[in-house]
């Protein structure tokens, strides 16, 4: 399954869609919301990301879960 990150709310957020402007998208977390600054997404990488999102996102690829226990 292919996944974009995406800010919203202060975080870096994966949706499983290609995402609009202007229409409703669900993060992997489950956090509906709208995206109105596409302009903002070339930084996006530099937000802090959702951890709800990124174990979803690291479940989904096989990947162990971060931060990993020792």
């Amino acid at each position: 399954m292919k996944f974009r990150w995406l800010p919203h709310d202060g975080l870096r957020h994966a949706i499983q869609d290609e995402p609009l402007r202007g229409r409703l998208v669900e993060t992997l977390c489950g956090d509906p919301f709208v995206p109105q600054e596409l302009d903002l997404w070339s930084s996006k990488n530099v937000w802090p990301t959702c951890w709800d999102c990124d174990g979803v996102w690291r479940k989904s690829e096989g990947i162990l879960p971060w931060p990993r226990k020792s």
